[in-house]
Order: structure tokens, then sequence, then C-alpha cells
């Protein structure tokens, strides 16, 4: 076996002292050169391990198909080959680890995984970090080896989320790719069953009929998610491991309407594959049914029933947002019911550490900064209420239900029915309505063309406002707004305002939170903490703002990061903290790692909301977002450093800036 361990510690070590290989392999130097004796005679050609002077020892690969054939023939041909990186030794320990009962030693994994003690040692070190979260421990004993102990509950979650995050990390298509042929094998065999994929498919059937018949609809993500949860499942139960469910909580599970979904999937799966499920295991898949559905519909009414206690969970998330920002969803109904409606299930995975995947995470980082940023801080209110943080995955869900209700917001006025008018015919008429179209669609319902010959054939009872590209001669019974044909960005924003009726102008709006004051580029912080002090203390220099607001924003970060992506961070206080809205802008010269998943930031926008706020900083935050979803803008702006570029890629989005004269600020 010292052939092996020899070989693949080299291939991990290109040029090695001998007094290090030796150390590293426990071995004196003279036996050293025993070992690479041996090792070359038996690599017959397909590789050499030279020692070069001044170099160390090395591995010449000379016929890599060689070299690997060799390999695969040390241990029979049943070597891990596709572990060749830590990340995909961890995966395959811990699956090796949580599906095994017994002691393991390390001598074994090592020459399964044809790596050294000491690679080992150092994958079995990370293995432990993703066992802690589920409160499973690698035991070690000697003569014995290792194994994993804990809860059979967390053993398959844990599990299933490595299966699910494999998945997600290769890109594999559904969830085949993330769960090892060592999960599926027992099912492989002599049947019908004869792949991995046959598996998953006839599971999903089983599943898929049983929700058809019990009204139970789940979207197509958490229908993945809980495939992997039954099929892990059934491998636990074919060698003999069960849940336990305490007999108080087994019949709160039986009394639900998901249990009896449950039973329908277990007799299916029964007679597919003659293995019979326990109460107790059906009432696990029950769990998972209650925290994977999107709602329940009963034959005749499609209602999801609320508890009081979900009910107040979301009447305080949205006190929590007018306290932070101002935003009043508080009599928004229909907001009520999409949290309460996903909360529902939500309270069930945070219950059993489930995990959902988000595959839209990402786009709703980037493109609702403003509505993630409020499902963040709502969030803390459910982490509070159930005893568990909210993955970013989570609360990205929660986010989207945000931006339904801004947007609605935006949309629930009535709609204007608007003529556009051009002397030059229906094809510039034709351009113009579809610039309209696409400037103003939220603000209009329809939209009628024609020429100055015929205005008299028109129906102004059914319009609103009238746009002209010309000079018009007479008077018409509705307002009259004179534009271009191709709309320029300003004339766009005021065209805008008419439709909105709102008088205030364009550049007011950036002008009331945004001034050079507060403008602080070529920071030379190296810390989170370090750019907080220093853009708190601006603020509180030149801002009337409350005598705790460096603790608010503090203990807001405390909670969770505000950085979303794109370079940027949006610290803000835990609560309104200020007389007047403002955003304190810090833009750095190196970024600084902002929270516990290393993610980098070089824009730092301090965000103070007030406390006698109108309702116009939705209106500005609105626009503002458009700056910090657009990489180029921010590219920009933490390359330019200046002012004006700035107040150009602001204009960029709609917003005009004011400020003293004089140049920025600077800290060095």
């Amino acid at each position: 076996m010292e052939n092996v361990e020899l070989v693949t510690f080299m291939l991990e070590h290109d040029g090695v002292t001998p007094e290090d290989a030796s150390a590293q392999l426990g071995v004196s130097t003279r036996t050293l050169r025993k070992y690479v004796a041996r090792a070359n005679e038996s690599l017959s050609g397909a590789a050499v391990v030279e020692l070069i002077r001044g170099e160390g020892y090395r591995l010449r690969v000379l016929d890599q198909e060689g070299l690997d054939a060799w390999i695969a023939a040390q241990d029979g041909g049943h070597a891990c080959l596709a572990c060749k990186t830590s990340e995909e030794r961890v995966n395959y320990l811990l699956n090796d680890l949580l599906m095994r009962n017994d002691w393991i030693k390390l001598q074994e994994l090592s020459q399964a995984l044809f790596v050294s003690k000491s690679a080992l040692s150092g994958d079995l070190k990370k293995v432990e970090e993703r066992l802690r979260p589920y409160d499973l421990v690698l035991e070690k004993r000697s003569h014995y080896g290792i194994r994993v102990t804990g809860g059979e509950m967390s053993r398959r979650l844990c599990l299933a989320n490595a299966a699910i995050d494999a998945s997600s990390a290769t890109g594999a298509s559904g969830v085949t790719g993330g769960l090892n042929t060592l999960v599926l094998k027992n099912f492989v065999g002599e049947g019908s069953l004869q792949n991995n994929e046959a598996v998953l498919d006839a599971i999903a059937v089983c599943v898929s009929e049983a929700a058809e018949a019990q009204h139970l609809t789940i979207n197509a993500a958490a229908f993945q998610n809980l495939l992997v949860h039954i099929v892990i499942a059934l491998m636990r139960i074919s060698n003999d491991c069960y849940v336990p469910i305490e007999d108080s909580r087994l019949q709160r599970i039986v009394a639900t309407h998901e249990y009896r979904a449950a039973e329908d999937i277990a007799r299916r799966i029964d007679a597919l594959t003659s293995i019979s499920l326990p109460q107790e295991e059906v009432a696990y898949i029950a769990i998972h049914l209650a925290g994977k559905q999107t709602i329940y519909q009963t034959p005749d009414e499609s209602s999801l029933v609320i508890s009081d206690e979900v009910w107040q969970v979301v009447s305080d998330m949205l006190d929590r947002v007018w306290r932070v920002f101002r935003f009043d969803f508080r009599n928004d109904l229909e907001l009520r019911m999409n949290l309460a409606r996903h909360i529902q299930p939500l309270s069930v995975r945070l219950r059993y550490n489930l995990k959902l995947k988000n595959p839209m995470l990402d786009d709703i980082k980037a493109r609702y900064p403003l509505s993630f940023s409020i499902a963040v801080d709502a969030s803390t209110v459910i982490a509070e209420a159930y005893g568990a943080p909210l993955s970013h995955d989570e609360i990205g869900y929660v986010a989207l239900a945000f931006e339904l209700a801004l947007e609605r917001s935006k949309t629930e006025t009535v709609k204007k029915n608007i003529l556009v008018i051009c002397a030059s015919g229906a094809g510039s008429a034709r351009l113009l309505e579809y610039q309209c179209r696409r400037e103003f669609g939220d603000y209009i319902d329809q939209i009628q063309t024609c020429d100055v010959m015929g205005l008299d054939k028109v129906d102004f009872s059914t319009i609103d406002y009238a746009f002209t590209t010309v000079p018009l001669n007479r008077e018409l019974p509705v307002p009259v707004r004179e534009v271009s044909c191709f709309l320029d960005p300003v004339e766009a924003e005021r065209t805008r305002a008419v439709l909105r009726k709102e008088m205030r102008r364009p550049s007011a709006l950036g002008a009331d939170y945004l001034g050079r004051d507060l403008f602080f580029p070529h920071l030379a912080c190296t810390s989170k903490a370090e750019v907080l002090d220093f853009l708190i203390a601006r603020a509180e220099e030149s801002r009337d703002v409350a005598p705790n607001f460096r603790e608010l924003v503090f203990a807001r970060e405390e909670r969770m990061p505000t950085a979303f992506g794109n370079n940027i961070a949006m610290p803000h206080p835990l609560e309104v903290a200020s007389r007047d809205a403002f955003v304190c802008i810090g833009l750095l010269d190196e970024p600084v790692v902002w929270g516990a998943e290393g993610e980098e930031v070089q824009a730092v926008f301090l965000a103070g909301f007030s406390f006698d706020e109108d309702g116009s900083a939705r209106t500005f935050l609105d626009g503002f977002a458009g700056v910090l979803v657009n990489p180029q803008a921010i590219e920009r702006l933490v390359t330019e450093q200046t002012w004006e570029a700035f107040a150009d890629v602001l204009g960029a989005s709609g917003i005009v800036v004011d400020g003293p004269p004089g140049s920025a600020n600077s800290l060095t």
C-alpha cells in the first residue's frame, strides 16, 4: 500500500524535500528511498518518482491513462477516482460516513481515496465543519477508527442538503448530479430501476400522482428537493435506520392533511419498491410536504389556513419595515396574505432545518436591491419568532413579496388614457406611441393616435391627456402637453411627473437626500467597522440624527450584513433615527470584507430614514435602486470616485442632484 500512498502524495506535492516527504509519510529518509524504488518498479513506465537536486522529489507522469489504470488496480478498481480535489473528497467522505453506522479506520479511507493521511486529516476537519450545524459529531476512537454520531433526522438532513448543494454547485440538471451513486446503489439492480435517473423518475411519479390526488401544489425547485429527502429516507430505511418521533408530535402530524398525502405517497412507493413505511416514516414525509408545499387547495376552495401565530409574525414584520424604512405596508392586505402563505411552510422548514434553494436568488439580489434590503430586515422577525436565521435563499422569496407590493403601489392609481397627435403621419405617431409605452407603461391604460386632421373624430370622453408633436391651433377638452417625436430623458421624466400628478421637480428628488457634504471618495479604510465609524461620524456632524444612531446601525449589521452583491453595501439603522432622510456615500480605494461570507464591498451607501416621512423617500429609493443594480454604473463610480461621475450615473437613472460648490471630501 505504501506505493499508492507515496504516488498520491507526490501528485499533491510537487517538489518536496526528502526530509519533508519522510515526515509527512511517517517513515525515515532511508525507508523513503526504498518506497521510491518499489513505486517506480510498480509503475512500469506510467510515471516515475524523481529526486532533482535543489528541487526535491517530484512525480513525472509519462502515461496518464496508464497511471489512472495503475491507481485503480491498486484497490481492485473500486477506488474513488473521481475525487481529485479536496472538495470532492469532502463530499465523498460526508456521504460515506453519514450512510454507514459502523466504524471505519483512517487507513481504509486513505486507501479508498488514494490520499496521504495528512491530506485526509485536513479533509476530515472540513467534514466536521459541515456536520456541526446539524448537531452531528465525528467520533474518534483508538483501534476502532471514526464514525458519525447524532440523530437520524439530523443525519438525513445533512445528507440531503449536501446532495442539494452539490447539485447547485455543479449546475447539474435536476438532483441526480447531487446524489452520489452510494446513495442510490441499493435500488439499482435486477429490477426495472437500472440507474439513478430511473429511481428518481419512478419516485417522482409516485409523489406527483399523490400530490395531485390530495390537491397539493409544490413548485419545481421544492419538488426536486423533496425527492432527494425521500430517496435518502428509503436508503436509510433499507439499512434498518428509522426516524424516531415522540408520540405527542406524531399524533399532531397524523391529524394533518399533509399526513394523508404522505400516506398516499407511501402506498405508491411500497408498490414500487416493496419497502413498507412505518407510521413515523410516513410522518417524516408529511413534515417535508408541509415544508415544501406552496399552497393547499381543497376541491371546493383555494385557501391556506393561516394560523394566528403566522398572522402575528406578518404584522410584526410590517411594523419592523415601518420602523426601519418608514414604508407603510401595514394596511396592504394582499402583501399580508402573500407573506402569510409563504411563512406557513417556511416555519416548518426552519423548525426542522430544511433547505429550500432559490434558483432566482442572484437575479433578485441584482434587480431588486431595495426589496431585498427590506426583506432582510423583515426576516429578522421570522428568525426571532422561530429561533433560526433565514438563508439568503429564503430571504429572496420574501423579497419577491415586497417587490410585488412596491410595484403594485406604483400602478394601483387609476391608469390614464392618452391621445398621441402627430402631423407627419401614422409612422411617427406609432413611434411616439411605442416610446410612451416603454417609458410610461406603468401609468397608461390605452393610447390612441391620430393626425391633426383627425381630431374632430376623437371621442375625448375617454381621454385623460393629449400629447402632441406639433403646435395646435385649437383648444382641446383635456390637458395637452407638447413633446418631440423622440423623448429625451428630461422630457420623459417631466411627462412621467404629469402622469403621476407629482409637481415636484425631478432635480429636487435627489437634492433632498444627497449632497456633496456627504460624499466621501478615496477612503483608505481597511475594515467594515472602520468604514461605518467614519460614515456615521460624518452623518452625525451634518445631519440631525438620534443620539443612538451609531448603536442602531451596528445593531442592524449584527443581525445580518447589508451587502447584497455588485460590490455595494447599504447599511442603515435598526429603526428610524433621523429627522430628515439622507444617504452618506463612501467609496473605498480597496474593497473590504463585509460579513462572514467574505463578500467584498467598495461602495457604501449609509442610509438614514426620516421620522416625518411623507412617502417621497420611496420614490427616491426606487430610482436610486436603479444605480445600485447597474454594474457599469458602480464600476465607473469606484473607478473615477468624483462627484461629477456620481451625479452623471444618478442622472442616467432620472435623479438630478444639487450640492454646494467645492471639492468633495476625502479620507487619507
